[in-house]
Order: structure tokens, then C-alpha cells, then sequence
């Protein structure tokens, strides 16, 4: 079984592992939400994400996607953003046939999350997988935050196993 898991915001990102959780064989496949450039602004590549998920045995994937929704004082624009790529993944899914769960984040960080403060993400996610580079590129300083999330959701899935 591969386990798929999806932040879905422009700067999200997408994690696949493997049934078992071994830390061994990630594939290389935690990597931020494809983007790509229209005019000025950013939006999700659909194309990448299909050659992402397009796998050959759809009934042996789960595609784990974080369930968002409006928040108080946030633009309506980077709203709408967000509920675009949300939108998108499950649609991708849908169109190739992938099954798929939503999850919230409260769901998702109270299982991951648990015994660790609030905002201890990243350093939950380089415990579970030392080895991992948690960083959009190579340039960067910090840990990707969109990285670390699909990997932690797509933990939750594996996990859950869907259920």
C-alpha cells in the first residue's frame, strides 16, 4: 500500500510513503506543492501533480488531504487560494480514480502531535525521519512547512490505514 498525503496550499507540499513506514524507502517524494508562474503570480501545477499521482495500481494508493476551510481575518483572495488546491487534489484524485480521506488539521495533530507543544512540527517530523531534507531547496535555511505537514498527514493516513 502507498500512502499519499497532501497540504494543499500554494505552499503546501505532497509526501508518498510506503505501507510499512520505513524510514529506508521514502522514494525522495516529500517535496512543496508544484507551483508554476502565470504572469506575476503562482498557482498549483495540475500537470505535476497528475504525473506525481498517476500511479499504475490506483487501488493500492490512500491520498491523505488536509480538510481546509475559511478562517477569521484571512484575505479573500489567499482563501480563495487555498480552497483552490484543495479543490484541485480532490479532483485529480477523483478524475484518476485514487481514493482519498480528509482529514483536519486538529485531527491529524492530535494524533501527531501528541505529548509535543504546540508548533512542534518540524521537530517531530526530523525525529520520525532523520534523514529527510525538510527544506524547499537546497538554498534554503529553514524547514519547508508545507514538507513537513504532507509528511506528518501522510503519516496520520498510513496510520489510519483509512479507516
Amino acid at each position: 500500500m502507498i500512502f499519499v498525503g497532501c497540504d494543499p496550499g500554494l505552499d503546501g507540499g505532497i509526501a508518498i510513503q510506503c505501507e510499512d513506514g520505513d524510514k529506508d524507502k521514502w522514494w525522495d517524494m516529500v517535496k512543496p506543492m508544484p507551483t508554476t508562474s502565470v504572469g506575476k503570480k503562482r498557482e498549483i501545477d495540475e500537470q505535476a501533480i497528475i504525473e506525481f499521482l498517476d500511479f499504475d495500481h490506483v487501488d493500492e494508493i490512500l491520498v491523505t488531504i488536509e480538510k481546509v476551510h475559511a478562517m477569521p481575518k484571512q484575505g479573500v483572495t489567499s482563501m480563495f487560494n487555498f480552497g483552490l488546491g484543495y479543490g484541485l487534489l480532490r479532483g485529480i484524485c477523483s478524475g484518476l480514480g485514487i481514493p482519498y480521506q480528509l482529514v483536519t488539521p486538529q485531527a491529524w495533530k492530535k494524533v501527531m502531535l501528541a505529548g509535543y507543544a504546540k508548533g512542534s512540527e518540524y521537530q517531530v517530523a526530523s525525529h520520525l525521519w532523520p534523514d529527510v531534507d525538510f527544506r524547499a531547496t537546497a538554498r534554503c535555511r529553514k524547514a519547508h512547512s508545507g514538507k513537513v505537514d504532507a509528511a506528518l498527514i501522510c503519516e496520520f493516513g498510513r496510520r489510519k490505514g483509512g479507516a
